[in-house]
């Protein structure tokens, strides 16, 4: 009876237990953990992004509060001409760079003095008037006639670029306009500052109030070309601060070599002159002494006469006095 009591009370094994105890269960039950979260983490990045970029607006606000669509900053620099096929630089950008002979060609006669051409100058062959163009989309911020450089035609753009257009004939544009890449802004005409360029478009792109050559502007965008001026300006300042150091040092290496050389030549007079003083003091004293000394005797001299005179005289008294 007690014998198949305790047949009854055996349990019948679990296969859950039994699978428990193989040595690979728990490192796979982790690494399935593992890529469950890993997928969960990409796929939440990945929605995010997604989300990011389904929000983007359609506008940003610049510096200035103005409203400019996104889409412009994607813009890159054009020839400021409705045809550039057309045209030609009549008169390049002055670089400090460039050889001797492109320098020269680089300057304008105005007024009995050259200056320096801060853009460049468009024409056509033919010399005819053609229309002038936003070379980048942005807010016109000037326009003006100007005596000597026809009418004006300043745009502003972003990261402190401002693209400039003089010597026009005419423009189509007023200030505070928001003009688009490729607007009309002007014809192209003749100025005084410039006669021998005759019809034509003077160009520059200015980044902080400095002008910069245009060409390095071509195919950029606003961002691209304020990081390549940028860039420029710091490489011009470490070469300058370089070559100030040299300078300096050489300097210091000439300054102890200085110190190592004589006496200067007015040390020599000066000692010279201590000497003729000295050597002319003693001929005066030696002159002094030597005429003190004549005189001294030419004064015995004198006295002996004297002596000798009155003892001459003392006999001849006696006499005298013997006949009386």
């Amino acid at each position: 009876m007690k014998e198949e009591e305790k047949q009854n009370k055996k349990t019948v094994p679990m296969k859950g237990k039994s699978a428990m105890k193989k040595r690979w269960v728990y490192p796979a039950v982790y690494l399935s953990f593992a890529a469950v979260i890993l997928t969960s983490v990409l796929w939440y990045q990945n929605d995010a992004k997604n989300t990011e970029n389904n929000n983007t607006p359609d506008s940003a606000l610049e510096d200035n509060g103005a409203a400019v669509p996104v889409s412009l900053t994607k813009e890159v620099f054009q020839m400021p001409v409705s045809d550039p096929e057309a045209i030609e630089v009549v008169k390049d950008y002055f670089s400090p760079e460039a050889p001797a002979q492109e320098q020269e060609a680089a300057l304008v006669f105005y007024n009995n003095i050259y200056y320096q051409n801060r853009g460049i100058d468009l024409a056509t062959a033919d010399n005819k008037a053609f229309d002038v163009t936003a070379a980048l989309s942005g807010n016109v911020v000037k326009v003006a006639k100007d005596p000597a450089l026809g009418f004006v035609v300043e745009v502003e753009h972003d990261k402190g670029v401002v693209t400039h257009y003089s010597s026009l004939a005419s423009v189509s544009v007023k200030q505070g306009d928001q003009v688009k890449q490729g607007a009309v802004l002007g014809q192209a005409g003749e100025n005084a500052y410039d006669t021998d360029a005759k019809i034509h478009a003077h160009f520059e792109v200015r980044k902080d109030g400095e002008a910069v050559d245009p060409v390095m502007a071509w195919d950029q965008s606003v961002a691209q070309l304020a990081t390549a001026v940028d860039d420029s300006r710091k490489e011009m300042k470490k070469a300058e601060e370089k070559k100030a150091a040299e300078e300096q040092k050489k300097a210091e290496e000439k300054k102890p070599a200085e110190e190592k050389k004589p006496a200067p030549k007015a040390e020599d007079k000066g000692s010279k002159d201590t000497k003729d003083t000295k050597d002319s003091k003693d001929t005066k004293d030696t002159k002094d002494t030597k005429d003190g000394k004549d005189g001294k005797d030419a004064n015995r001299e004198q006295e002996s006469s004297s002596q000798s005179a009155e003892d001459t005289n003392a006999p001849a008294a006696d006499d005298s006095g013997a006949s009386e």
